[in-house]
């Protein structure tokens, strides 16, 4: 997950730092990826987790043989919409317009169903440019998904990880990629977590919810996204396109996948004490980096969720 990708390395230095003023020594790694690699690498056993904002697919449990696979939600965040638009700051996309704009059939940012959410704006004539996920990724997944859900009359291609998306559109690797894209053409679009839009400078839009409500990506609108969701007996919930007041609708869960049973202690002690750290004392940081971090009542069922790793 490249979601996931600046939460994880503040705390993970964070958590070297704690091990080695208690006398310790560790050093945990986290090299962002799509989430379809972080799978696939886990289950080739080449991980000793993996960063991942969609469960494991039906066609990819054989590859992980008889083992039991335990999700640890970390925190929630924002799929934030950036553009770029010479002249424009601010800007409302509906889930209709938003599925029109990425399938190719609204090319231009005077379009007239544009135009009707954003009267005060001095919206150009420009070509529009969509920038998607050249590789496997849970943030496509959630994207297109919630696209599914919200504007079903409008979307028509199947969402997933990797999706067939129209020639006119253009691919990029990882978040980094999409917001590199975006922010090197005018008149571009794309998708990202919002900690990646925000390093570099670009303006997102506010999204139509459930409610008609244009609601811009903060940590307190995916809060509100998170607090709202169902949660399994697994720990796998969806926060998108929730009907909560303020929640922001293209609210991504993201999970640390661990092996249940560990093959040896040491690897599980350092992935138990790694867990506990992201669950309790990491919490404080995913606001300041513009992540929403667990409901209360969702990081106590994460924690002890931790004594449920073994080694076998």
């Amino acid at each position: 997950s490249s979601f996931q990708d600046t939460y994880q390395q503040k705390v993970s230095t964070g958590f070297d730092d704690a091990v080695k003023e208690a006398g310790g020594n560790t050093t945990v790694t986290y090299t962002k990826s799509g989430s379809s690699d972080g799978k696939k690498a886990l289950a080739d056993g080449t991980l000793n987790f993996a960063g991942s904002d969609s469960a494991i697919k039906d066609e990819e449990k054989p590859s992980f043989g008889d083992r039991d696979i335990l999700y640890f939600p970390i925190v929630g965040g924002p799929i934030a919409v950036p553009f770029n638009i010479e002249g424009v700051s601010e800007l409302n996309l509906t889930p209709e317009v938003l599925a029109g704009i990425f399938q190719g059939e609204i090319t231009t940012w005077d379009d007239e169903a544009i135009v009707a959410d954003n009267p005060d704006a001095d919206l150009p004539d420009t070509k529009i440019t969509v920038v998607h996920r050249s590789d496997g990724s849970g943030t496509t997944k959630n994207f297109t998904t919630f696209l599914s859900e919200a504007a079903p009359d409008t979307w028509k291609l199947e969402p997933g990880e990797e999706v067939t998306w129209p020639s006119s559109t253009q691919g990029a690797e990882k978040s980094t990629g999409v917001i590199a894209v975006v922010k090197d053409t005018d008149g571009a679009i794309g998708y990202a977590d919002l900690a990646d839009a925000a390093k570099e400078g670009l303006d997102v839009a506010a999204i139509g919810n459930a409610s008609g409500d244009f609601i811009a990506p903060t940590p307190d609108s995916a809060s509100a996204a998170l607090g709202a969701a169902e949660v399994a007996d697994d720990l796998t919930y969806s926060p998108l396109n929730i009907d909560a007041e303020g929640a922001y609708p293209i609210t991504s869960p993201t999970w640390m996948l661990v092996d249940k049973v560990q093959s040896d202690q040491a690897t599980a002690d350092i992935l138990k004490a790694y867990l506990n750290y992201i669950l309790t004392t990491g919490q404080e940081d995913a606001k300041g980096l513009l992540y929403a971090p667990l409901p209360e009542d969702l990081a106590k069922k994460a924690i002890a969720q931790i004594d449920d790793i073994t080694v076998g």
